[in-house]
C-alpha cells in the first residue's frame, strides 16, 4: 500500500489510457518473467525471495490498475453530472412547484396540512471553495470547468428557494480567479487553488504544510489549535487535506487539551491521557496499558483514602471534632444516635 501511494501521484498525471497501458505491459513483464522461472523451483519447496516479491509487484499493479479505473469511472460519472445540469435544475424546479401546488391544493380543500418538508433535518451544506478543491483534486483541472462547478451549488440553493440570480461579472472574475496558482505562505512554493487552504486572515498553505501545522499542534499545547495572525484554522476547511489518522489525533487532543483537571497514566513508559469517560470515582483506566491511577494524587492506585484528598480531610477534621466515626466496611461517617459505642 506504501508502494501504490507513493506512486499514485506519478499516474494520475498521466491520462487513463496511457495509465492503463503502462501498467498492462508491467503486468505483462511479470508474467514473463514468471514464466521464465518456472521449472527451476522444485515442487513442494517455498517460493523464494524473488517469487514473493514478484507476486508482491503483481498485486501491486494490480491494486493500482484498478484503483485507475475507479477514478476514471468517477470522472466520467461527475462529467455526466455537469452535463445533465440543466435536467437536474428543470427537475428541481418541477418539485418545487409540485409541492407548492400541492400544499395550496390542500388549503383550499380545508384540510389539516403540515408542511413535513420543515421538519426534515437539514443537508450539510458544502462551502463552494471547498467544492472547487475537490472538484480540481479528483475531476479536473480545467478552469471553465472548475468555474462551472464553483458556481453550481448556489445556483442550486437559488432554484430550490424560487429564485433566480444573475451572476455579476465580479463574481464571475472571482470565480475564474480560484483557478490560479497560490503562494503557500510557510514554504512559499506556488500551488493550485485547490492544493491550498487560504485561513480567515487572508494566507494560504498548502497539503504538506497543513499536516504538519495540526500534526505539531497535536503534540504542543502551546500551538493547539493551528492558527495564522491568532485566528485558528476551521478545521471543516482543512479536512480534506488531512489523513484520517491525523484527524483522529486532533480530536483526541481537543479533548486533553479541553480538560482542566487532567490525568495522566501513573505508568511512566505509557504516560497517555485518560479522558473523564475512563475515570470511576477516584480510579482511572489507562486505556492503553489498562494501568490504574488514582485521579486526585496522579499516583498509582493505592488502598484506602487518599492523602492529597483534602476535601476529604476537612470532612475528617470536622468528624473528629463532633465525635463521629467511620464505618469499617464502607467507609461512610456516621454519628451514634442511640445504643452503644460498639460498631459491627
Amino acid at each position: 500500500m506504501a508502494e501504490i501511494n507513493r506512486l499514485l501521484p506519478f499516474y494520475q498525471d498521466l491520462d487513463f489510457e496511457t495509465a492503463d497501458l503502462i501498467l498492462q505491459l508491467q503486468l505483462e513483464d511479470v508474467e514473463h518473467v514468471r514464466d521464465r522461472a518456472k521449472g527451476k523451483q522444485r515442487e513442494g519447496t517455498e517460493p523464494d525471495d524473488s517469487q514473493q516479491a514478484l507476486a508482491m509487484m503483481e498485486s501491486d499493479l494490480q491494486s493500482m490498475r484498478s484503483l485507475i479505473a475507479d477514478r476514471h469511472m468517477s470522472q466520467s460519472i461527475a462529467a455526466a453530472v455537469l452535463a445533465d445540469r440543466p435536467a437536474i435544475e428543470e427537475s428541481i424546479r418541477e418539485e418545487e412547484i409540485a409541492h407548492r401546488d400541492r400544499i395550496m391544493a390542500q388549503r383550499l380543500n380545508g384540510s389539516d396540512f403540515t408542511d413535513t418538508t420543515q421538519d426534515q433535518p437539514e443537508s450539510g451544506e458544502i462551502k463552494d471553495s471547498l467544492l472547487s478543491k475537490l472538484a480540481g483534486m479528483y475531476m479536473c483541472e480545467d478552469d471553465e470547468t472548475l468555474s462551472v462547478i464553483a458556481g453550481l451549488s448556489n445556483e442550486v440553493s437559488d432554484i430550490e428557494d424560487g429564485t433566480s440570480r444573475a451572476e455579476s461579472s465580479t463574481q464571475a472574475s472571482s470565480r475564474r480567479s480560484e483557478s490560479r496558482e497560490i503562494k503557500c505562505e510557510a514554504c512559499h512554493d506556488r500551488k493550485k487553488h485547490f492544493e491550498v487552504m487560504t485561513n480567515a486572515c487572508g494566507h494560504a498553505y498548502c497539503k504538506t504544510c497543513l499536516q504538519e501545522l495540526f500534526e505539531l499542534s497535536t503534540r504542543d499545547e502551546s500551538l493547539f489549535p493551528p492558527r495564522c495572525c491568532k485566528q485558528p484554522m476551521d478545521i471543516d476547511d482543512v479536512q480534506i487535506f488531512l489523513t484520517k489518522e491525523l484527524k483522529d489525533q486532533f480530536q483526541k487532543a481537543k479533548v486533553e487539551f479541553g480538560t482542566k483537571n487532567r490525568t495522566y497514566c501513573s505508568r511512566g513508559a505509557c504516560s497517555a491521557f485518560i479522558p473523564s469517560a475512563s475515570i470511576e470515582g477516584d480510579l482511572a483506566t489507562c486505556q492503553v496499558c489498562l494501568t490504574m491511577t488514582c485521579a486526585i494524587c496522579k499516583e498509582g492506585a493505592h488502598g484506602g483514602d487518599c492523602p492529597e484528598d483534602t476535601t476529604l480531610q476537612e470532612v475528617l477534621a470536622a468528624a473528629t471534632e463532633n465525635g463521629w466515626q467511620r464505618c469499617y466496611s464502607c467507609r461512610r461517617i456516621i454519628e451514634i444516635d442511640y445504643g452503644c459505642n460498639h460498631m459491627t
